[in-house]
């Protein structure tokens, strides 16, 4: 839901000639999703909504999933009203909590309050990055959105890419904080905005504790609280008016865990789950067919679909993953769209997922090491057993556990091995001013610390989670057809949960997710929560990068960004070579630093020099 606000302190008599610009078919004529006041207007389909009394009014795309511990200590006439909406929840916390309101509030949001009385504007977004809010700075005002991409119309903003921005996806570090578009800003996750004429300020409200630690005396009791964290986040996702549910799954542990959970909660109501489901049939090391039925018919569930993955295979790689305007990694594949229009067709409005499981209850690898800095010499032979059933290469696996975390990191330098150096791939040019910039964002630790090395990795991992393009790609295209992609594992209760436990709770036994597994044993069949071989869809994305190569090397020879002094042309086209001959693999840096150059190719000419 797509939303944005335009204040003018200086001038309030601009923001007529703003919202022309902003919105074509404008006029001065009364419209029904915009709100304004003197200093501000308010876009919104549907409209905004405004408090009882007229002081505030807001824009949002949220759903609020602590209704029930917020109605208690809100005034009975909220708790009271039956079909209050999530911005009557917000409204009503604002109105008793003001700047702290979104410490109260669960759920995944967006929101931008306008204050009457105080000419002042309130924006926050939630913690785990489920939604967007950018702003812009203009003369006399502030301008804020759901995407940044809707700010460039504005009359004030000469269009420019941000080269911060575009480094950061040839580098294959992206940063979501970052904005494709020069002087337009995003509001970190877990961050609230206060701006009234004399003053913009960015706050924290939300992050994972480092110092939080929960602890119980009986294996059992960490398997009950996070059952109970699950299935909350799960029921709370299955709010919607529709009789249709759908959940996407594949045969491995997050997706499944989430269908079976979605399964059991509605049984207790009149909705029906709709699982949809993707097929290999052309490669059978992605294919988890059997799994996926083995699964289904472990939990009776009796409406499935399977789409094939192979479908629109043939079509140029561009047009197989378009990027949408407002970053290179949020694409508008037409898989995505054959999922939405199914599920559209079968009447639902809500898609289930399974993403965020790793980011939540994979671990860390670092478990095994810390494990034997702690004494515990048992792990050494349970380490060699994991390898050999995973067909791991054990010399290797047991130098990157126990040997090179050890090493201080004044030998790994005396060694050749500067971690700077090899966070950056070969096609960046050695020479640009950002390279050593970069290279301190990409090491330089960020505000919140971890005495533990494990949790540490897990939260620097979060803030870079690659999902997060998915979660964006699935949440674009489902937004057309009017369905919401909910994601149960990306809950912050559950993520302080996950942080706040002992580490090797989640590596154990040489399985990732162990806690995951045992807390799902019985509720999924045993060949999905006790498999090892994590099915990798690189194989099928290989297979297709191999039949376009010829084009694909195409996409990658566009020397405009080398001609920005951001790219070395020739050393990109060499590493492709390498993975079309087989000397190395297809990465992800590569797959960025390609997204990049259909994102550019595409939307190139929208940018002042």
């Amino acid at each position: 839901m797509s939303f944005f606000v335009i204040a003018d302190w200086q001038n309030p008599a601009r923001l007529q000639d703003s919202l022309a610009k902003l919105i074509p078919q404008y006029s001065n004529q009364a419209d029904t999703s915009t709100y304004i006041d003197p200093n501000v207007a308010m876009e919104q389909q549907p409209q905004p909504q405004v408090s009882a009394d007229g002081r505030f009014a807001i824009v949002c795309n949220a759903r609020i999933d602590n209704g029930k511990e917020l109605f208690e200590l809100l005034p009975k006439s909220i708790s009271a009203n039956e079909t209050i909406s999530d911005a009557e929840i917000i409204l009503a916390s604002y109105d008793k909590w003001g700047q702290h309101c979104p410490e109260n509030l669960v759920g995944d949001f967006a929101f931008v309050i306008w204050d009457r009385t105080s000419s002042s504007i309130f924006a926050a977004r939630d913690g785990m990055n489920m939604r967007t809010l950018c702003y812009l700075r203009t003369n006399g005002g502030l301008c804020l959105a759901s995407e940044g991409q809707q700010l460039i119309k504005h009359p004030q903003y000469r269009p420019r890419v941000s080269k911060t921005a575009l480094l950061g996806w040839i580098s294959g570090q992206p940063d979501p904080s970052i904005s494709m578009f020069e002087g337009i800003e995003t509001i970190p996750a877990g961050h609230s905005l206060f701006a009234n004429r004399n003053t913009l300020e960015i706050r924290k409200f939300w992050d994972i504790d480092p110092n939080r630690q929960i602890r119980y005396s009986r294996q059992h009791d960490y398997q009950e609280h996070l059952e109970e964290l699950l299935r909350r986040a799960v029921t709370d996702r299955l709010r919607t008016p529709t009789p249709v549910v759908a959940s996407q799954m594949s045969g491995g542990m997050d997706s499944t865990s989430i269908t079976a959970l979605a399964n059991q909660a509605m049984d207790r109501t009149s909705q029906q789950l709709l699982v949809i489901s993707h097929s290999y049939q052309s490669m059978a090391s992605c294919d988890e067919t059997d799994r996926i039925k083995e699964t289904l018919a472990h939990l009776k569930i009796k409406h499935s679909r399977f789409l094939a993955a192979e479908d629109h295979s043939t079509l140029d790689f561009s047009q197989l993953y378009p990027p949408d305007l407002e970053n290179p990694g949020t694409v508008l594949s037409p898989r995505y769209h054959d999922e939405m229009a199914l599920l559209q067709d079968a009447g639902a409005q809500v898609l289930l997922t399974g993403s965020g499981g790793d980011e939540m209850a994979w671990g860390h690898s670092l478990s095994y090491s810390r494990r034997l800095q702690r004494g515990d010499i048992s792990v050494i032979p349970e380490v060699v057993k994991g390898c050999r059933e995973m067909a791991l290469p054990l010399l290797t696996t047991l130098r990157q556990l126990f040997l090179s975390p050890m090493l201080p990191n004044w030998f790994k330098h005396a060694m050749g091995r500067p971690a700077s150096d090899q966070k950056l791939p070969d096609w960046m040019p050695t020479g640009i001013n950002y390279r050593r910039d970069l290279q301190e964002q990409l090491l330089s630790k960020g505000s919140t610390q971890f005495k533990n090395p494990v949790m540490q990795a897990r939260y620097d991992a979060l803030q870079w989670s690659s999902t997060i393009n998915s979660v964006r790609s699935y949440g674009k295209v489902g937004a057309q057809y009017g369905i919401e992609v909910r994601h149960p594992f990306f809950d912050t209760r559950l993520a302080e949960f996950s942080f706040a436990i002992p580490d090797d709770l989640w590596n154990r036994k040489g399985y990732p997710k162990w806690l995951l597994r045992r807390t799902m044993t019985g509720a999924l069949p045993h060949s999905v929560c006790w498999n090892q071989q994590k099915v990798i869809f690189d194989n099928f994305f290989a297979e297709i990068i191999r039949m376009q190569a010829d084009n694909i090397r195409r996409i990658l020879a566009d020397e405009r960004l080398e001609e920005m002094g951001l790219l070395d042309t020739r050393k990109l086209l060499q590493a492709f070579d390498d993975v079309i001959s087989g000397q190395r693999g297809f990465s992800v840096d590569l797959l960025y630093v390609l997204m990049v150059q259909i994102w550019f190719q595409k939307y190139a000419d929208l940018f002042e020099e």
